[in-house]
């Protein structure tokens, strides 16, 4: 079988949430035996050693301009869709037997001629309408809060819009696939955990009494929750022996400034790494502290993957399914938060459990081949779908 995933960003290297989730997908319908076609309409076009790496799994891939103008700001579609208009005129086959659109950024592939309604496949990474109204909350800049706001209110229409012409669906989260499934039950609508590597976790040492956070650092609700987490509860850890805090993340090359403001005694800041395993293999715990957002917070279930055990707020750990107390801790409260920490670092079996508990959960739960070749199969029942070992 052959299919279309039309994405808002190249999706290599996986080295942010969507990309990850996208990434996997690919991978795993490489394996399932689907030809894969990529139209793809970033910011910035991929090198030739990112295009040579996707070749292994894709056979073709269409690049297309993302352009964005002020008189944009006014149009009713939002920006971040507005500005992928070109999906409307990329050159592609039009004999795909699905076409994924890998989130609401790519509506406008939704326009092209040589696109079947029927064949269209939508993956919620978020609710971007709450999504953007979170990251308004998350912002002190005026510009940018207004700017949220009103994309929010872009994207709720936006997604009426969609109903009309896609009737399957993919959820990242379980919580807004449950809500949504309530609000339209004639839909074909299933969660899909994002993709895990069952066979690859990874152990803790539980040597090193370093906490850690990764997350982009140019998103501001990943900002707002270093900045609470710095605020309110590094300063009580500082009295821990051996404490450190660290901190990882592609910044963009925007600046750090922003955390000049706090006590950075015993903080480590990596900015951009190129990778991140000796960051996760370095710590005791991770947090996700993060305050406001939507969907699925990746950086949680990475960490759990790589082996720390995770202590979060109630944002951090939505829609993932992970039970408080048996897979994770959750604290909103900042002396709890503290002292849900101090009680990992003072029994290192307790974190063990912890994190054992987490990813056995991920194992039962989080199949995303077996989940996602099911939804296939009960869509074209008849078509027998061959494993490629």
């Amino acid at each position: 079988m052959k299919i279309l995933i039309v994405c808002s960003d190249f999706p290599y290297p996986a080295d942010h949430g969507a990309r990850v989730d996208t990434w996997g997908r690919i991978k795993v319908l490489a394996e399932l035996g689907w030809k894969i076609h990529l139209a793809v309409c970033g910011k910035e076009k991929p090198s030739e050693a990112d295009l040579e790496a996707v070749s292994a799994y894709v056979e073709q891939v269409k690049l297309c301009d993302r352009r964005s103008k002020l008189a944009d700001f006014m149009h009713a579609t939002p920006m971040q869709a507005r500005s992928r208009d070109e999906l409307r005129h990329v050159d592609i086959d039009g004999d795909y037997d699905y076409v994924l659109l890998e989130g609401d950024y790519v509506y406008p592939i939704l326009d092209n001629p040589k696109i079947r309604h029927d064949s269209v496949i939508l993956r919620v990474h978020n609710d971007e309408a709450v999504y953007f109204k979170a990251l308004a909350r998350s912002t002190n800049n005026v510009i940018h809060k207004l700017y949220y706001r009103m994309e929010s209110g872009k994207f709720a229409r936006l997604q009426k819009k969609m109903l009309e012409k896609v009737d399957k669906y993919l959820f990242i989260s379980n919580k807004e696939f449950e809500t949504f499934q309530r609000r339209h039950p004639s839909a074909q609508s299933l969660f899909l955990p994002p993709p895990v590597a069952l066979g690859n976790f990874s152990s803790g040492t539980f040597q090193r009494k370093n906490v850690v956070f990764i997350g982009s650092l140019f998103m501001p609700n990943n900002r707002e929750a270093i900045q609470w987490y710095l605020a309110n509860v590094h300063p009580l850890m500082l009295k821990e022996p051996d404490y450190k805090f660290i901190v990882a993340g592609n910044s963009r090359k925007m600046s750090l400034s922003w955390l000049e403001q706090y006590d950075l005694t015993n903080v480590i800041v990596h900015d951009t790494p190129k990778s991140l395993d000796d960051i996760y293999k370095s710590g005791y715990l991770f947090v996700n502290p993060m305050r406001n957002g939507a969907g699925v917070k990746l950086k949680t279930i990475e960490a759990i993957q790589n082996g720390l055990p995770v202590i979060s707020t109630s944002i951090g750990y939505e829609g993932t399914g992970l039970v408080d107390n048996e897979h994770i801790l959750i604290a909103d409260d900042p002396e709890v938060f503290y002292r849900k920490i101090k009680h990992l670092f003072d029994n290192p079996h307790s974190a063990k459990a912890l994190v054992d508990s987490s990813q056995n959960f991920l194992r039962k739960h989080y199949n995303h081949k077996e989940v996602l070749n099911g939804f296939i199969r009960s869509l074209t029942p008849i078509y027998p779908i061959k494993q490629v070992q």
